[in-house]
């Protein structure tokens, strides 16, 4: 049984340029508590996102790797506009890829309880999560 949390299709087509997905973490009921959420990829003039309205999608760049700016946001219910969410200790808002592998953003709720109008979510990043030999 797939558990229905997971934002990835399972397939990965590695090479011809980094990979992207979004994953939503199990912690603290993140899907149910981040209902609106969109991750922007981009590099020099190339752009793309991943949001809540298609989480399993996969996004492959047009043969570009190295250092991708990343930001993270949520649609804020109390105010009816999308908020910047930080990185975990340890992450940046930017991601490495090479061309012959993917990585991937994670998404985690900070409480199931959160005080009104708070940011209640922090993402990480893994950088080259999966590769493709030679």
């Amino acid at each position: 049984m797939k558990e229905a949390n997971v934002n990835s299709s399972g397939e990965l087509q590695l090479g011809g340029g980094a990979r992207f997905w979004v994953y939503l973490s199990p912690q603290n009921d993140t899907a149910r508590m981040i209902s609106t959420w969109r991750v922007t990829f981009s590099q020099g003039n190339w752009s793309d996102f991943i949001s809540s309205e298609n989480p399993a999608k996969q996004i492959q760049t047009p043969n570009l790797s190295g250092i991708f700016e990343i930001k993270v946001e949520l649609l804020s219910g109390s105010t009816g506009t999308w908020r910047q969410i930080p990185p975990q200790a340890g992450s940046h808002n930017e991601i490495g890829c090479n061309s012959n592998c993917a990585s991937m953003v994670g998404i985690v709720a900070d409480s199931t309880n959160p005080p009104i109008g708070a940011i209640n979510a922090h993402f990480w990043t893994t950088w080259d999560a999966m590769c493709k030999a030679g």
